[in-house]
């Protein structure tokens, strides 16, 4: 296998693809890129994969001998960053990687390619289209909801939903819930629902551009095809059925703030600074007239905010929250005010935009924290 390329090029290609290597493995191929070139087509083709997501780019070289190879992921993209912005020329000889760029040379020892795990054929002959842009927003909506405990891996992702006239994607952990629907027209013969591993979506999220405004999706019993532009992304579905959140949503939270989102959010980050490293509680005391922060830690001291320009209608109220989670809902609001309804000190909060717009709605839950 013989092949050269800016090394500019396929930076630009791969930057994101060392994301998708696991950390720990039991199988060493996993560690490394399957790296396919073909002389025919002059298409350099790069696969990365933990076994439930794999992600394949494909991009132009001069390849004047076609083959594949295994090569460390790890090595090859710190020997590229390294490199100077210049052609980078590629040989393979006896099982070793040779990377020629100016005065730069690496030997790369490769592993044995046909271990590594076999990559599903790209399908696009039952694609549904979608608008990449709304696709995006979807998962930035969500995807900061999700829950790390692997345990529960049905929380691990993100539940979506087709129909013919809109699409939602949820979140949650048990802790907070972050829901986005988009009203939109899709060419869809039935309803869809499937739970979606967020690395897979994340790895999308990031390569997503103005310049390509649409996502081609395929969708089959156990996993999700998405291709956009060089890159194919198969994700397994997660088995289980997603829990009907819904019913965690009050409907008569009639104590309403409105403030703007900065502001409190600079707020929060002050007040956070005094706030206890087991709870990471800050609490909200709020009438009609007045508007409080504050927080405390053991042996260390407090602290305390009062605002001003805010909008308050219901009982007066002191109420909880953990402001990590807090601060992840805060960076998702787009408006520049905030509106947060509320019932009672133990019940959960609901988070709105106050700017409306008619391709979409969002709403975000989080439960409080006990005062004592």
């Amino acid at each position: 296998m013989k092949f050269s390329i800016e090394k500019l090029d396929l930076q630009s290609n791969i930057q994101f693809l060392y994301n998708i290597v696991p950390g720990k493995n039991t199988m060493p191929i996993l560690t490394n890129y399957l790296v396919e070139a073909d002389d025919k087509s002059n298409l350099l083709k790069f696969t990365a994969t933990d076994l439930e997501i794999t992600v394949v780019v494909e991009f132009e070289a001069n390849i004047p001998e076609g083959g594949k190879v295994a090569v460390s992921a790890r090595n090859l993209n710190e020997i590229i960053n390294s490199l100077p912005d210049s052609v980078v020329h590629f040989l393979v000889e006896e099982d070793v990687l040779k990377i020629h760029c100016e005065l730069s040379k690496f030997n790369l020892l490769c592993a044995e390619s046909s271990q590594f795990p076999l990559i599903p054929e790209k399908d696009l002959s039952n694609i549904i289209e979608l608008d990449a842009e709304m696709f995006k927003k979807m998962v930035d909506n969500t995807h900061f909801a999700v829950s790390t405990e692997i345990n529960r891996p049905i929380f691990t992702g993100i539940f979506w939903k087709m129909n013919s006239d809109h699409q939602l994607m949820v979140a949650t952990d048990g802790k907070k819930i972050a829901e986005f629907k988009l009203n939109n027209q899709i060419d869809i013969p039935e309803s869809v629902e499937q739970v979606i591993p967020t690395k897979g979506l994340l790895f999308l999220d990031k390569v997503i551009s103005e310049d390509i405004p649409k996502i081609s999706v395929l969708i089959e019993s156990n996993r999700v095809m998405f291709a956009y532009g060089n890159y194919t992304i198969f994700t397994h579905i997660i088995e289980g059925r997603f829990p009907d959140y819904t019913k965690a949503i009050p409907t008569n939270n009639t104590n309403i703030l409105v403030i703007k989102k900065n502001m409190l959010k600079d707020a929060v980050r002050r007040v956070s600074l005094l706030a206890s490293e087991d709870t990471f509680k800050v609490k909200f005391d709020v009438t009609s007239d007045t508007l409080s922060i504050n927080s405390a830690k053991r042996e260390e001291g407090e602290a305390t905010e009062n605002l001003e320009d805010f909008k308050y209608t219901g009982e007066p109220l002191i109420i909880a929250f953990n402001y990590r989670y807090l601060n992840s809902i805060l960076n998702v609001v787009e408006s520049e005010n905030i509106e947060i309804r509320m019932g009672k000190s133990n019940e959960p909060a609901l988070f709105f935009n106050t700017d409306e717009d008619e391709r979409y709605t969002a709403r975000f839950l989080l439960m409080p924290l006990r005062l004592v």
